[in-house]
């Protein structure tokens, strides 16, 4: 045989083959076809975030989400990223949580712009009436009557959000008064005034979350010839007013003798507190009260 017959046998060959195998591959794809669901449910397209994600007034409103979720904001992360400046959606957190840190920030949840405490409190609230809010910027603060106080004195701060004993613990907030102030001992003997006759005023600091008083803390009286019986009330200014921790309100004069004290009988207060305190009974320079000190005469001295 020829070996251009031989040629032409083999590419007929290969046409049968090819017609064949097309045959084949279009067999296997009518036959998958018809065993196909033909009403198949499309699924829903997801949207990661309701109506209303950005709207303060919604229930879908972000900020009660991470509240819900018992302040936790990992999984915001997953879309906006590790810094919440964009990350997979592109769409930064930082835009309108301007302060370091962004959504971590303290004020994020409790604060303001001009203060990492109360009010607003975690609700939303901005009454001293509330507990949540109460007499925080007045410690804070320090106002007209005395010396400011910082978070540390009351609180322990975290340094962060999920720092342990901060969100992953139940409310109210633990108020723990472990700082000097709160616990400055009185009438100690190695102070130029100690009076062997009243022994030292060591202070017991208590807060109750129950009635929301506070009691046996240095700042509210428990010092030498001060109220030892004090217990104002966090959201009730006119526990705290002027006087209260030294007599007993009506009158601010300290326990003398007559009482189980050792303060002078004399009313001029401004004559031995000068610089303090005017000759109508105000505080001039409230840096001076409430401080840990005693302001004799121009000195400030331990007693």
């Amino acid at each position: 045989m020829e070996l251009k017959e031989i040629t032409k046998i083999m590419k007929l060959k290969m046409k049968y083959i090819l017609f064949y195998l097309l045959a084949i591959i279009f067999s296997i794809f009518v036959f998958s076809c018809s065993e196909l669901e033909p009403n198949i449910e499309q699924l829903p397209l997801i949207n990661t975030h309701n109506v209303g994600i950005l709207d303060t007034s919604s229930n879908a409103f972000h900020g009660n989400l991470v509240k819900q979720s018992n302040w936790d904001m990992n999984g915001c992360k997953q879309c906006h990223g590790i810094n919440y400046d964009g990350g997979l959606v592109g769409y930064s957190c930082l835009n309108c949580h301007t302060y370091p840190g962004g959504p971590e920030n303290c004020t994020t949840c409790h604060g303001s712009s001009t203060s990492n405490a109360p009010p607003q409190d975690l609700n939303g609230n901005t009454s001293t009436s509330v507990r949540g809010v109460g007499a925080h910027q007045i410690h804070l603060k320090g106002g007209d009557i005395g010396r400011n106080l910082t978070c540390a004195e009351c609180h322990n701060i975290p340094g962060g959000v999920y720092t342990p004993g901060h969100v992953d613990s139940e409310l109210p907030a633990e108020v723990f008064m472990n700082n000097p102030r709160a616990n400055l001992v009185t009438n100690d003997p190695s102070t130029s005034e100690y009076d062997p006759n009243l022994g030292m005023f060591v202070p017991d600091p208590v807060y109750n979350p129950a009635d929301l008083s506070c009691s046996n803390t240095y700042c509210h009286g428990y010092f030498k010839n001060g109220n030892l019986d004090n217990s104002p009330v966090w959201t009730d200014p006119a526990t705290s007013e002027c006087g209260s921790c030294h007599g007993d309100g009506s009158n601010p004069l300290p326990k003398i003798p007559s009482q189980g004290g050792s303060h002078p009988t004399d009313t001029d207060c401004y004559l031995c507190h000068e610089g303090v305190v005017d000759a109508n009974q105000n505080i001039i320079n409230p840096s001076k009260h409430i401080d840990g000190l005693l302001n004799l005469f121009g000195n400030n001295i331990k007693y």
